[in-house]
């Protein structure tokens, strides 16, 4: 806290703080100690008076502020999210409340009612905020501001990324190299084995098929660096050596070199009339238009869509295998399922968009997976304007937690929520808004269709080649924001 506050104390050139910066020169260190202590009461006892100020003039929806400075960001991170939510839930009988996350005075929404709300109001009430891990990992400036004319072209990376992340794009080209990567997969890594630990060997096919999808690398790079990033967004953005913020930002700038290596690659491939392949080169191409698109640009979206693919994949699989081994009915009604499917198509090639949307219950086993253990917790927006919700006021320039998963567990919504239930996505549709994994509205995940291609698929392949047993039942699960297996996963193999 100190060391924040001398930094901002050295970083400000008004005359108040030049004159404080240079009585804390002149000080001895026993001095400078107590000087801060003092700095840092006063600047508390400010805050909490503007608070007190702003909550009498504004009819804020119940909640507490916290810990001066710190607010409430510590239970956050560090507490099991549905807990973090249900205390506060029960505490002020409301789904919405306010506090304080990272520094800023922050409403927590969750609910059907608030996922639309959200949802439909992109760009006309809130718009996107990024914690400073974001930031920082992922170079997003803290303000926006309106493209310069010869960066209109940046744009054209996202349109052109999109088009190959739907079904048709999924089907034609990453189709033709999903059966061939799952083959030797499972050939390595599988094959011969009794007892397997499946977290860590779905991590690695994971891992081995976004290098090849989005950078067209035959050897996967990266392994330890996506992961550090992955869990690094949301931590404490405090960069001393070994946390792990700072192990973060170290990948995510190893990452992004890398990265920009091989967009100089593609980019002089293409302009030499070579054939390049992958993702990467998809969006590359804008250069041969002539359009500008930076390299930066183009290297923080891939970092995105690596990020949001690599880790969540593996998470679901790893879960999905463990509960299907635990349940012979689950297990049965898959094979069941998979039975015409495997005659038609054969169990090592990839299957296409149309025959994934016939595996229905498969894509509810991989539902209800996501609703239990889900990998992504929320997301942040900011008020643009004085906004009222439920009679409640949402100050202007307030930070907005929109929470996926708060109804995840509510039996309101899933009777039983604690039980493995993969009939709830069977046969009818839950009220709108009720389940969001992949958010919703204009910003919603555009891997979606990504990440069902690439679940079924694998799926398939094994449910084609094993039978398989938990052998752990009652395993841990690490993690406060995003669930993780504590020991991996051990399951049992027989081959059929």
């Amino acid at each position: 806290m100190f060391s924040d506050l001398w930094a901002s104390i050295k970083s400000t050139s008004t005359p108040v703080s030049s004159m404080l910066r240079t009585l804390y020169l002149e000080m001895d260190p026993s001095m400078q100690a107590l000087f801060l202590t003092l700095i840092t009461l006063i600047a508390s006892l400010y805050v909490l008076c503007k608070r007190k100020t702003l909550v009498g003039t504004k009819a804020l929806p119940p909640g507490t502020f916290g810990w001066p400075l710190v607010g409430e960001t510590f239970q956050f991170l560090f507490n099991n999210v549905d807990h973090f939510l249900q205390v506060r839930h029960k505490k002020y009988s409301s789904e919405t409340f306010y506090t304080n996350i990272m520094g800023e005075p922050t409403v927590v929404l969750c609910g059907p009612g608030a996922n639309k709300f959200v949802s439909t109001n992109e760009s006309k009430l809130v718009k996107v905020w990024y914690m400073k891990t974001q930031r920082r990992f992922f170079d997003i400036p803290e303000h926006t501001h309106a493209a310069k004319p010869k960066q209109q072209g940046v744009s054209s990376a996202p349109v052109k990324i999109l088009g190959i992340l739907k079904p048709e794009g999924l089907s034609s080209y990453m189709g033709s190299k999903i059966g061939s990567i799952m083959h030797q997969h499972f050939m390595s890594h599988w094959e011969g084995k009794t007892e397997v630990k499946v977290y860590p060997l779905v991590k690695a096919f994971s891992l081995r098929l976004v290098c090849q999808f989005y950078l067209d690398l035959d050897q996967p790079k990266f392994a330890t660096e996506l992961e550090s990033m992955y869990f690094g967004i949301y931590s404490v953005p405090v960069n001393f050596p070994g946390s792990t913020y700072s192990r973060a930002l170290k990948a995510a700038a190893a990452i992004r070199k890398e990265i920009q290596f091989i967009i100089k690659e593609k980019i002089d491939a293409l302009k030499k009339g070579q054939v390049v392949d992958g993702l990467l080169a998809h969006v590359v191409g804008a250069e041969q238009g002539g359009k500008y698109v930076p390299r930066l640009e183009i290297s923080n979206v891939i970092m995105g869509l690596m990020n949001s693919t690599h880790i969540p994949i593996a998470i679901t699989l790893a879960f999905m295998i463990k509960n299907i081994g635990q349940r012979p009915d689950i297990y049965h009604k898959i094979i069941s399922e998979h039975a015409d499917i495997t005659k038609s198509k054969g169990s090592s090639t990839a299957l296409d968009w149309d025959s994934i949307l016939k595996l229905k219950y498969t894509w509810a086993v991989a539902q209800e997976t996501m609703r239990l253990y889900p990998t992504a917790p929320g997301a942040f927006r900011e008020a643009i304007t004085d906004i009222t919700y439920e009679g409640f006021t949402i100050p202007k320039g307030w930070k907005i937690y929109w929470s996926l998963i708060g109804i995840n567990k509510n039996p309101n919504y899933f009777p039983e929520p604690e039980s493995f239930d993969p009939s709830r996505f069977e046969g009818h549709f839950h009220a709108p808004y009720t389940w969001i994994p992949f958010g919703a509205g204009p910003r919603s995940c555009p891997g979606k269709d990504c990440t069902r291609f690439v679940i079924i698929n694998f799926i398939h392949i094994l449910i084609t080649k094993f039978k398989w047993e938990a052998i752990f039942p009652d395993e841990k699960i690490s993690g406060s924001l995003v669930p993780v297996p504590a020991e991996g996963i051990s399951i049992r193999l027989h081959h059929l």
